[in-house]
């Protein structure tokens, strides 16, 4: 009976992360279509931000959350704040102006990568075959999506705002596990996260100008759309998957993203599909799961 309860924990683990996984993976589509609407890069980053913001406060008050932050984790939640929700979204969002959303994600996803190299270098991790593997993995996969490239050409701009929110993310990833806020309520880690966001995005938005409020009625419903799948939707499925799979099984799951952003950038944008993104993909995808197979072994 107990191996029974434990292997239906397992498979609820399973499903909770490959659903969020997809949420994460179909989202940038729905953003890339409200850029029809009048939406752009920086107007989708306060969106998602600030529409999200009364629900997850609400859902802080219904459970009893109190919305104090420790002291020690002030610094951490600030950081995180603003290379997590602000950078990383804005330079992503951004990069879909530029190249395909299943391009712009998978180059996003060389975080992992990254995350490697950050922990090794600044905080003295070992390193083993497997990652090393994964780092030329990452590497080649990368290259592979630097098809009719050139340095002024608009796709290069979209490569390089594409791999620099990746590199936020990593630097958020670490702050986030380094600094122990992994272990604050999810909900109420969502809703810093998203204050900050919403007010980095919203400053830097009105001094450009690039902040637009004249969105249609669709564009309006798509991005709240992003806003509720992934500030409340998908991080606290993750969070479960996590919890019931463990970090290992969930990391390799979450590779489900990528796959998804380039299946309906095909299917819905009429994206080019070539053998070339396909090999990138692999690729990628291929150091994300060596990673987390070395994670495993620690």
């Amino acid at each position: 009976m107990k191996e029974l309860t434990q292997a239906n924990q397992t498979y609820k683990g399973i499903i909770f992360t490959a659903v969020s996984a997809v949420i994460f993976g179909f989202t940038p589509v729905l953003a890339r279509i409200s850029y029809d609407g009048g939406a752009n890069g920086i107007t989708m980053t306060f969106l998602r931000c600030f529409l999200s913001l009364p629900v997850l406060f609400l859902i802080l008050k219904i459970k009893g959350i109190p919305l104090r932050v420790e002291k020690a984790w002030r610094m951490p939640v600030s950081v995180c704040g603003v290379f997590g929700a602000f950078a990383t979204t804005v330079t992503l969002y951004m990069s879909y102006s530029y190249i395909p959303v299943g391009m712009a994600t998978t180059l996003h996803f060389v975080y992992p990568v990254l995350v490697t190299v950050g922990c090794v270098l600044i905080f003295k991790e070992g390193i083993t075959v497997k990652k090393v593997l994964a780092l030329l993995c990452g590497a080649a996969g990368t290259l592979l999506f630097l098809e009719n490239f050139s340095a002024g050409s608009g796709s290069g701009a979209g490569i390089f705002l594409a791999l620099l929110s990746g590199l936020f993310y990593s630097v958020h990833m670490i702050v986030m596990d380094k600094s122990g806020i992994k272990n604050m309520y999810y909900f109420k880690l969502s809703f810093y996260l998203c204050l900050f966001g919403a007010v980095l995005s919203g400053i830097y938005g009105g001094v450009t100008g690039q902040l637009t409020l004249h969105l249609t009625g669709q564009a309006w419903f798509f991005a709240f759309l992003v806003s509720l799948c992934t500030s409340v939707g998908a991080i606290s499925l993750f969070q479960l998957g996590i919890r019931y799979t463990g970090a290992v099984a969930a990391a390799i799951l979450s590779t489900l993203e990528p796959i998804t952003s380039v299946i309906l950038g095909v299917l819905v944008l009429g994206e080019l599909f070539t053998t070339r993104k396909i090999a990138g993909c692999v690729c990628i995808l291929f150091s994300v799961v060596l990673i987390a197979a070395a994670g495993k072994k620690r």
